[in-house]
């Protein structure tokens, strides 16, 4: 009798049911939601829309090469700086409730946007005859520390001795990208043009300087910590290597 179920279970017939029955649970089993990347996952759309801000007005700098100015800059340039900072630093502000961390404040977002903005700016209006040294800090700000808090957030694990709220993987990262992308912003604005060694010494000391900035615990925003270290370093280093 088992022998003859067994060859049943072997015809055609059977074989056939098997395959309807497998091929039914396959329609019938509720699809599984595709995976998200981790950094999908850690990061949540808050912080990736907070990243995309933050780093927005670092790619702007490369369309100022496009646009024919000189040094010191021109007050028609000025003006458009200035326009494109505030048009930024306003749209900054009425998206704050999308870009909000749960521990953050109004004050904290006006604090944070004012200290990216004015770093740059006061650079730029200060010293216009070397306006590489305000797009120095620019790239400081726009990708340094933009890529510091990314980092941190992934693959922050391993915390700084001397401030355990930040890592060393943020810490890495912000002199990873932040140094070259000065080097390579100094280098494309400085008029006349400069050799790569200069920008790269004057683009490291402005890198080096934010970093420590950010590394450092302190209750005033990250935004302004690293504009103010990373200006002063890159106005010193300018003023050592080339001159004001």
């Amino acid at each position: 009798m088992g022998k003859a179920n067994l060859k049943a279970d072997r015809s055609p017939a059977a074989k056939a049911l098997h395959k309807m029955e497998r091929a039914a649970r396959l329609v019938t089993t509720p699809a599984r939601a595709p995976e998200r990347p981790m950094w999908t996952e850690r990061l949540g759309q808050t912080e990736l829309r907070r990243r995309m801000w933050h780093m927005l007005p670092g790619f702007l700098a490369f369309a100022a090469w496009a646009y024919p100015h000189k040094d010191p800059l021109s007050p028609t340039f000025k003006l458009i700086v200035i326009a494109l900072v505030i048009a930024i630093s306003v749209s900054l502000l009425r998206r704050f409730h999308t870009l909000v961390r749960d521990e953050s404040t109004p004050e904290t977002g006006t604090a944070a946007t004012a200290g990216y903005a004015l770093s740059v700016l006061l650079t730029l209006l200060i010293l216009p005859a070397h306006a590489e040294l305000g797009m120095t800090v620019l790239a400081v700000l726009a990708f340094g520390d933009g890529s510091a808090t990314l980092a941190g957030l992934l693959f922050g694990r391993r915390k700084l001795p001397w401030n355990r709220e930040k890592s060393w993987a943020g810490f890495v990262a912000f002199l990873l990208v932040g140094l070259p992308m000065a080097t390579i912003l100094y280098w494309g604005e400085a008029q006349p043009g400069v050799s790569w060694r200069t920008a790269a010494i004057c683009g490291t000391a402005a890198a080096i300087a934010g970093a420590i900035a950010e590394s450092l615990p302190s209750r005033v925003n990250d935004n302004i910590r690293v504009g103010i270290a990373s200006m002063l370093a890159v106005v010193a280093a300018h003023a050592v290597v080339v001159g004001l």
